[in-house]
């Protein structure tokens, strides 16, 4: 009886199937199966776990297919009812590499580098050991991910070295990233064969391909993950091995721009898995409240970060936006603007309005960040310049001045801070209103007030002096005053200090890793002053 293996139809997926495929015989057929991750076109932190293995899994319990291949890592930990591991042959190796234009790995990454990487765990490690260098979603298989680095699309690229090598492509030592500096995956390197549970037979016979090392090893680095929460989305990694019948194992977990780090042994998988964890958790928020005061999109990987580490996060944006009723002279100033001149876009809101205005765009374009440049390009304008930071006062200090004038296309209630940074450089500036702000709080407004009724102090995340005033507008001021403000930069922390005279946590940087780094300071500094008072 033919056994039928389902995959993917990756170049990468179908190259381990077959790996798979000739160690089980020649009684063998490989069905492609297009899965939902790879329908989709939204980035892979957003799709959940499990959206590239659930077809595969349904078709294997249709009984349409006989056995699953999976990357072991794309495998949410727990199984699926009526489905097992019932293999796990030999791990390739489990480390990540560093590709860049020049091929010449971490020694090779300029300053100010734009990496690829669709992994949060891989933006967090790659910041602890290049601060400068800026991580952006990418997708595709490993070819085009390759073509984009070649293209300058990116400065880089981090890939598993596994990926590579079971494709062929060469890759040189000093392109490979030490595991303790970069920490893999839990299960990177290794192939979960899948089958349903009441096929003896055929479990008899996968059984003859697993690696029992292996199996432990990969057992306990997902019952750590899985001890902290099963989220894709948590920064971690770790690694594990067997000697002389025990198992060891070293994890790292970033917090913020922190690295928590563990290594141990025990006698089995789980009592080792169940240490790290509870070394690890201890870093983790357990209960604060923590209110965000952006939209969904713009705090999507701050939320999930926060949630990761176990806080309650309310998204209550405090402004919105709106276009302008008149753009008579937002299209006037844009079809003013030459080839010497520079069109600087401060947000993403100030792209849509560029797009919708009607005038031709003739004049080079900068944005303040890589969001802004991704709304940029939606609408068919590919930026010049692209701040590395997005804040005004890097956009300000970075941006190339060009020989005519900078127009800044911005909100209404825009601070001076960017035009006077450029002035002082000496930059010609004429300032356009690209639509307005509103200054009102919507979303979860009514669980805010709730806490706050409550006696509960949440953690308040403000990303603008607007935001500010728009939390003060709904919820008043003696709310903002016995909360624990956090602000993305100093412009934003001053409006907190003069309305509430209160000192907010600030951000060393405007980005998911030092503003979560900030939530946690805050979260913790008022805890020490609880106590204080107590005492």
């Amino acid at each position: 009886m033919t056994v039928v293996i389902g995959t993917r139809g990756s170049a990468l997926a179908l190259a381990q199937t077959k790996l798979v495929a000739s160690r089980l015989g020649d009684d063998v057929e490989i069905r492609v199966l297009r899965t939902a991750g790879d329908r989709s076109e939204r980035p892979i932190r957003t799709l959940g776990d499990g959206a590239f293995v659930a077809t595969i899994e349904e078709a294997l319990l249709r009984r349409e297919i006989d056995v699953a291949v999976h990357s072991l890592k794309d495998l949410p930990t727990a199984e699926r009812d009526g489905l097992l591991i019932a293999a796990v042959p030999e791990r390739e190796d489990p480390r990540d590499v560093l590709v860049t234009t020049s091929r010449g790995g971490l020694a090779s990454l300029p300053e100010g580098a734009v990496v690829g990487t669709s992994s949060p765990r891989r933006a967090a490690f790659l910041r602890a050991l290049r601060r400068d260098a800026m991580t952006r979603e990418i997708r595709g298989n490993v070819d085009t991910r390759l073509r984009k680095v070649r293209e300058g699309e990116y400065d880089a690229a981090v890939l598993a070295l596994a990926g590579l090598r079971r494709l062929g492509v060469a890759v040189d030592e000093g392109e490979i990233l030490d595991a303790h500096v970069m920490p893999p995956a839990p299960g990177q390197g290794a192939l979960a064969v899948q089958c349903r549970a009441d096929d003896r037979a055929l479990r008899a016979r996968l059984a003859h391909i697993d690696d029992p090392d292996t199996h432990v090893a990969v057992r306990a680095e997902r019952a750590l993950l899985a001890a902290l929460g099963a989220s894709c989305t948590l920064r971690l990694g770790t690694l594990a091995r067997v000697e002389n019948g025990a198992v060891r194992l070293a994890a790292a977990f970033a917090v913020g721009e922190e690295i928590i780090r563990f290594e141990g042994s025990g006698p089995d998988p789980d009592s080792v898995a169940a240490a790290a964890a509870r070394a690890l958790s201890a870093s983790f928020l357990d209960g604060p409240t923590v209110v965000l005061t952006r939209d969904e999109e713009d705090d999507r990987e701050l939320a999930g970060d926060l949630r990761g580490l176990r806080a309650r996060v309310l998204i209550a944006p405090c402004i919105r936006t709106e276009p302008l009723a008149d753009r008579i002279a937002l299209a006037r100033a844009i079809g003013d603007a030459g080839a010497d001149d520079l069109v600087v876009v401060t947000s993403r809101a100030g792209a849509v309005a560029i797009g919708s205005c009607g005038a031709e765009l003739r004049a080079p374009v900068g944005a303040v960040g890589w969001s802004t440049a991704e709304q940029l390009r939606a609408i068919g304008v590919s930026p010049r310049f692209v701040a590395r930071s997005p804040s005004a006062v890097a956009l300000g200090r970075e941006l190339p001045l060009p020989r005519g004038t900078v127009l800044l296309a911005r909100s209404d209630r825009a601070t001076g801070e960017l035009p006077a940074i450029l002035r002082e450089r000496g930059a010609r500036v004429r300032e356009e209103v690209a639509y307005r702000t509103v200054v009102g709080m919507t979303g979860e407004i009514g669980s805010v007030r709730d806490v706050l009724a409550s006696g509960v102090l949440p953690v308040v995340v403000f990303a603008s002096p607007s935001a500010v005033e728009g939390f003060v507008k709904e919820i008043g001021l003696s709310a903002l005053a016995h909360a624990r403000p956090v602000a993305i930069g100093p412009t934003t922390a001053r409006r907190i200090a003069e309305l509430a005279d209160l000192v907010a946590t600030t951000a060393r940087s405007p980005d998911v890793f030092a503003l979560t780094s900030a939530v946690v300071a805050a979260s913790r500094e008022r805890e020490e002053r609880v106590l204080v008072d107590t005492h």
